[in-house]
């Protein structure tokens, strides 16, 4: 799949008139990888700086929540102290109101308590000196326990006022933080966006990343494909040439042969004619071992055929891989190096085909003929061929298990 979209990139860029080089598109991929990387360099600072400043604005909730905890104590000491104000200042004129109500029955109400009658009532100057001490004494602890009344009140209104003012700057440092809260939370809102934009632009290089790699893969597979087609355009021209050689050389072969054969016996058919040679072939003492026609080694032969030993036997078949008989086995294989044999599709046409060989002379990718059967020789003394049904195609067989008609060779 991968293959086939790289293929369909490098298709469109090229019906586009924009076509990359693997050099260009490496290029580009380099690029953007180092913009990736600045990217997400950006992106982890910027979420580092959202970090620090959410662990922050968790302290300062924390501390808000610390100051609303003091507000509240501090409040519930305010109105403890302001219930003590009250009761120091009630206390204050209750002994305020008793000293006046002493002082008036000393001065005012009581006759007999009066300066005057204490000095004529009085038995003695001792007498009167303490009566006049006992009038002060009870002047003097009133007046002590009034001033120690007014000095609770002003003591517990002063820590009255000093809650107060230190309820208001409780008040004002919670605003304050309320207001470093709010600012914390506009940065770290402004921090997010960022965060999101660079993730963005993190998504799109990626993307962009994966469009140049593609590129990339089209122009590798575009390259490799012409050098394969170049390749296999020489293959093939090597492949014909080698081909029409061999064509034309068994045509000088059958037209030499055509000639020879009306001179010698112009009454004789083509099948008496090759039975002839076939016989010349294997009887005669005479060496026959003809130079190679084609570039094509007679092993490379042999090696190719022995890949489909296994397969089976189906006569008047033509496949290697699904089945073929024996004359179609041996077409099939030479069709594959370029030559063409397709004219001769039976055991007994086969005969003809090429030069005759000596028995001596029989080399690996000769054609070996029998009565009613063909085969290929594939070396070390065996035969590769379709061999029956049963067997299928084997190589396990010695070129002379039987009656030998004619060794041919088409190389």
């Amino acid at each position: 799949m991968k293959k086939f979209t790289a293929l369909l990139l490098a298709c469109v860029m090229m019906a586009s008139g924009t076509f990359y080089s693997p050099y260009v598109t490496a290029q580009a991929a380099t690029k953007t990888t180092k913009k990736i990387k600045t990217l997400e360099k950006k992106k982890k600072k910027a979420q580092t700086e959202v970090n620090s400043l959410q662990s922050k604005l968790v302290d300062i909730i924390s501390q808000i929540d610390g100051l609303e905890d003091d507000i509240k104590a501090n409040a519930n000491d305010i109105k403890d102290t302001k219930a003590e104000v009250k009761e120091a200042k009630k206390a204050e004129k209750k002994q305020y109101n008793a000293m006046k109500s002493r002082i008036r029955y000393f001065y005012e109400n009581d006759t007999n308590n009066n300066v005057f009658n204490i000095l004529v009532g009085s038995k003695s100057l001792t007498d009167f000196i303490n009566k006049v001490s006992y009038m002060n004494s009870v002047y003097s602890y009133d007046r002590d326990l009034l001033d120690s009344y007014e000095a609770t009140r002003v003591e517990i209104q002063g820590m009255e006022e000093d809650l107060e003012d230190k309820q208001l700057n409780l008040k004002k440092e919670k605003q304050q933080l309320k207001t470093k809260k709010a600012s914390l939370n506009s940065l770290i809102e402004s921090k997010k966006g960022e965060v999101a934009n660079l993730g963005e632009q993190v998504k799109k290089a990626k993307e962009q990343a994966a469009r140049e790699a593609a590129a990339r893969a089209a122009a590798l597979e575009a390259e490799r494909r012409r050098k394969n087609e170049a390749a296999a355009a020489a293959a093939a021209a090597k492949a014909a040439k080698a081909a029409e050689a061999a064509r034309a050389a068994q045509a000088a072969r059958a037209a030499a042969n055509s000639a020879a054969n009306s001179n010698s016996n112009a009454a004789n058919t083509s099948t008496n004619t090759a039975n002839t040679d076939s016989n010349t072939d294997t009887n005669s003492n005479t060496s026959v071992n003809p130079a190679p026609v084609t570039n094509v080694s007679g092993s490379s032969v042999a090696s190719f055929a022995n890949q489909f030993v296994g397969n089976k036997y189906v006569w008047g078949g033509n496949s290697l891989t699904n089945g073929c008989d024996c004359s179609g086995f041996v077409v099939q294989v030479y069709k594959h190096f370029g030559v063409n044999l397709s004219g001769a599709r039976n055991s007994a046409a086969l005969r003809s085909v090429g030069q005759a060989v000596s028995p001596g002379n029989i080399q690996a990718g000769d054609i070996v003929c029998y009565p009613g059967h063909v085969a290929i020789y594939g070396g070390a003394g065996n035969i590769i061929e379709a061999q029956s049904t049963n067997a299928g195609i084997t190589n396990n067989r010695a070129w002379n298990h039987g009656t030998v008609l004619a060794i041919r060779r088409v190389l």
